[in-house]
């Protein structure tokens, strides 16, 4: 087949490699990093315009786009290629208010009876002020505050002070000054627990399940520090056990489907599930991401067996009976670690060190990935050029095997101002 992964990050890197299986894969727009890889192709695509991508699909016969990012999902490039007769993995614009909209989403659990927080909707800063004001959610028990729309990361703040929850509904709503912008607000009682990352491939009906995965949001060790895109990643393999996937697969990704289908606006694509897992093994919903996350792919993918490409383009023709004994997870363990430049994720306003080069002293093998984010080339050295910059998987026969297989090859590939976590998958 011709594939064509939309994305430029580490995601990206992770999905065009394990697609390749016999396929001829193209990355729009991609990263240099990723391109030294032969057998990734740049595209003729100049400009990111919905026309251009569907020019260079005809011009190439490609026979299927997998979509990365959430931006290009919730503006609707599935539904403008498939209706252009281009087979897209991925979900349609409504479909995708799963992720764009957390009060669709919230209400759409609701509606279908899925575990998650209780919950309130403020559609003016004034209600969303006389909420706070209530204390229907007890302050010291922690309440969730949710901008409604994408915000790059930015729109949730979890706070358990009345002050602060004022102060953020203000910066939400009100605030010029703040990226964040919403004119609705979801308002959530605090879930306790441990979180973990679900993922299923979807074909509007029928789903894979394909694992989960543990990630690290804040930017330093012992979770302090800002809240990033995430700065590592493992696969749990005895936890959360057998009768809390089970839970996930019939409370939660059923549901979904089945409510969605019910709308008319099946999804076809990646469902990522945000999960709690409480001490009673109870489940809930955090929030749903409507395609692969970052680092997690980096994570999962690379103990995939089998041919992913074909499940994919089965997934989008609606068909994903017909291939879901094609792939299955090797018996490991994977940890991926990121590092990022130095001042990221700059909330404070603090410029990042970027354009230092990159020394490459790893040899990757089958069980050692190297994935390139946020890098460009100038002249023959490539250099960093965003916050997370690359990132390391490392498989091994024990979670403690492939922690100590992830830090020994993280510390060859090195930059100036460079920084990681030492804390990544560090259970005891």
């Amino acid at each position: 087949m011709n594939i064509l992964v939309l994305g430029s990050g580490g995601r990206e890197h992770a999905l065009a490699e394990s697609l390749l299986q016999g396929n001829k894969v193209y990355v729009y727009p991609g990263n240099e990093g990723l391109f030294l890889n032969k057998s990734l192709f740049k595209t003729s695509i100049k400009v990111n315009h919905f026309q251009n991508i569907l020019i260079f699909c005809q011009q190439s016969k490609i026979d299927l786009v997998v979509v990365g990012p959430e931006n290009l999902l919730a503006e609707g490039i599935c539904d403008y290629l498939q209706e252009n007769n281009i087979n897209v993995f991925g979900p349609s614009k409504k479909a995708s208010l799963l992720e764009s909209s957390k009060i669709f989403a919230k209400e759409l659990m609701k509606e279908a009876a899925i575990p998650t927080a209780d919950f309130k909707i403020a559609n003016t800063y004034e209600e969303a002020i006389a909420i706070i004001e209530s204390n229907d959610f007890t302050i010291d028990d922690g309440i969730v505050l949710k901008a409604d729309g994408l915000a790059a990361g930015k729109g949730v703040v979890v706070t358990y002070s009345k002050d602060e929850a004022l102060k953020t509904v203000y910066d939400f709503m009100k605030n010029e000054s703040i990226s964040v912008k919403t004119s609705r607000l979801l308002i959530e009682k605090c879930l306790k627990g441990k979180e973990l990352s679900a993922f299923a491939l979807c074909d509007g009906e029928d789903f894979v399940f394909l694992g989960t995965a543990c990630d690290y949001k804040r930017l330093k060790d012992g979770d302090q520090g800002p809240n990033t895109g995430g700065m590592g990643c493992y696969t749990p393999k005895s936890w959360p056990g057998d009768l809390v996937e089970e839970k996930i697969r019939a409370q939660i990704i059923k549901p979904v489907l089945k409510s969605l289908k019910d709308r008319g606006t099946p999804f076809i694509g990646t469902l990522f599930c945000g999960l709690m897992i409480d001490e009673q093994d109870n489940v809930n919903v955090i929030e749903f991401n409507v395609r692969f996350g970052d680092p997690e792919t980096q994570t999962i993918l690379p103990l995939i067996e089998g041919d992913l490409s074909q499940v994919f383009y089965q997934a989008s023709c609606g068909n994903l009976n017909e291939a879901k004994d094609m792939i299955k997870l090797k018996d490991a363990f994977s940890v991926h670690l990121v590092k990022s430049s130095s001042g990221y994720p700059s909330i404070d306003g603090t410029p990042m060190a970027l354009g230092n080069k990159i020394v490459n002293n790893l040899n990757c093998n089958e069980n050692c990935r190297l994935f390139y984010a946020g890098v460009k080339k100038t002249e023959e050295d490539l250099v960093n050029s965003g916050g997370r910059v690359l990132g390391i998987t490392a498989l091994g026969d024990s979670i403690e095997n492939a922690r100590a297989n992830a830090y020994e090859s993280i510390k060859k590939v090195t930059f100036e101002g460079e920084h990681f976590r030492t804390d990544i998958a560090k259970l005891d």
